[in-house]
């Protein structure tokens, strides 16, 4: 596909605030040094659910600071009682959240957390628990952040939907939760196709522009934007469309979409990446990739 020029966000839409984010950005991931990336990774597939439960909760978007101390065991020692005379931290990194944490978990839950009500851990996929060796392999490295950015870019769409229907967005958020989830799934390769030839597979191709289409149509200044020499966007036949208009079409569709994302909220969006060969963390004992591996437990 011809290239999209990259768009200078600044020049657009100056940030008016930090920038929060819903789930960890992905740069502390391989911006982390040797001793903190397999913290960061152990982490995250521990807390695999609950950060998805975070965002079903709609609860407070964090800093890249957050995220950091909360990747790491910065965050976590602060809610550990110090004991004795002088004071001493008693924290043990393998019982991190044991007495919660509301940055991480808000206050409710972080209070069922330190009660021993609420166990916010996840298991692997093989049913085992996680350690901290599970993240030591560069392919899960991989594969982990394609569906992390995947997630993100369902959780910008989201804020975007929020900001342009503040009135009808839990109503229109239902039907549009369905065709996000669709548009960022057809790059999975389990789920888009099984030769994971995406671009080679014309059918599946047009399939996702219609699905982005949908997503976006109703979005401020679609009816306005610059189609160049295609009319009526909304209805027009993407099937019949020759192999130079469909490329035509797909830059100008997501040229609206990054524009959307950096005049209306600042930021530059989640790239739409092409997926990754599948591997799935497992336990040293059944550790094995997977040609179609069960990414669900990746986001």
């Amino acid at each position: 596909m011809t290239a999209i020029g990259h768009i200078n966000h600044v020049e657009l839409c100056s940030p008016t605030s930090t920038r929060r984010f819903s789930l960890p950005p992905i740069h502390l991931f391989w911006g982390s040094n040797k001793e903190n990336q397999p913290i960061f990774y152990y982490h995250f597939f521990l807390f695999h659910n609950a950060f998805q439960e975070r965002c079903r909760c709609n609860l407070l978007p964090l800093t890249t600071s957050d995220w950091r101390s909360i990747l790491g065991n910065m965050y976590w020692k602060t809610q550990w009682p110090r004991v004795g005379d002088p004071p001493i931290a008693t924290f043990d990194a393998n019982l991190f959240w044991k007495h919660g944490g509301p940055l991480f978990f808000g206050d409710t839950w972080s209070a069922d957390v330190a009660a021993g009500r609420d166990n916010p851990t996840s298991l692997l996929p093989c049913c085992c628990d996680v350690q901290m060796t599970t993240a030591d392999d560069e392919a899960v490295h991989q594969v982990t952040l394609f569906y992390l950015n995947l997630f993100h870019v369902h959780e910008e769409i989201k804020a975007m939907e929020r900001l342009q229907f503040k009135d009808t967005f839990v109503s229109r958020w239902g039907n549009q939760d369905i065709l996000v989830t669709h548009l960022v799934e057809m790059w999975d390769p389990s789920a888009g196709c099984t030769d994971f030839k995406f671009f080679s597979n014309k059918k599946l191709w047009r399939d996702w522009l219609r699905t982005l289409r949908s997503v976006v149509q109703d979005w401020d200044g679609f009816d306005s934007w610059d189609w160049g020499t295609f009319s009526n966007v909304k209805t027009l036949g993407i099937n019949s469309l020759s192999l130079e208009d469909f490329h035509r079409l797909s830059v100008r569709l997501l040229a609206f979409y990054i524009h959307s994302f950096v005049s209306r909220l600042g930021i530059y969006p989640s790239p739409l990446l092409h997926p990754p060969t599948l591997a799935v963390p497992s336990c040293h004992h059944h550790r094995r990739k997977f040609g179609r591996g069960v990414p669900i437990f990746v986001m």
